[in-house]
């Protein structure tokens, strides 16, 4: 079940969310090394959540936060770095979310697996265990589905955004 196509388009927002969150630890690693501050890009995640489960309501407070963290992500360069690449790979996603909640027909889902396949291929030429990373993926990304395949409207149920947010790995094998 790892394709979402079947996917609403508010249950593949939330699953951009719970890849973004899974991969925070790459964030903070990259926000340290780089000196940067990704404050935008966590306002605008904070705001997306509060939005997926109901507590925010305003839709132009919700856009205001990503427009900031999108201005802010234009000028913003990426290391090149495996880390700074999953990086990209979470601000990519993050707008994936938002789209989503836009414009129903919107789903850059499968340019993202592909992008994670692509990391998970680079981290196992560098001599790291990428094809378990992959196959750790894969299941992590089949259960999102399957919990997220009921999913078709606002708000999303606390239980369901607790289920997605119990990941301790990222899915390129850094711990929170």
């Amino acid at each position: 079940m790892s394709s979402d196509n079947l996917l609403s388009p508010i249950a593949r927002s939330t699953w951009c969310l719970a890849l973004a969150d899974s991969c925070t630890p790459h964030l903070a690693l990259e926000e340290s090394e780089t000196g940067a501050s990704f404050e935008h890009w966590k306002k605008a995640t904070s705001k997306l959540r509060a939005f997926i489960c109901g507590d925010l309501k305003s839709e132009s407070n919700l856009e205001r936060f990503y427009n900031a963290f999108s201005d802010w992500e234009a000028t913003f360069e990426n290391t090149d770095s495996l880390n700074g690449r999953i990086a990209a790979l979470v601000f990519s996603a993050t707008h994936t979310a938002f789209a989503a909640l836009f414009d129903e027909d919107s789903d850059d889902t499968a340019l993202i697996r592909g992008n994670i396949n692509e990391l998970h291929q680079e981290l196992d030429a560098l001599g790291g265990d990428g094809a378990g990373l992959a196959s750790y993926w894969r299941d992590l990304d089949n259960e999102w589905t399957a919990t997220l395949a009921n999913v078709k409207q606002r708000p999303v149920s606390a239980t369901v955004l607790r289920t997605l947010a119990d990941t301790e790995i990222s899915p390129f094998g850094l711990t929170a």
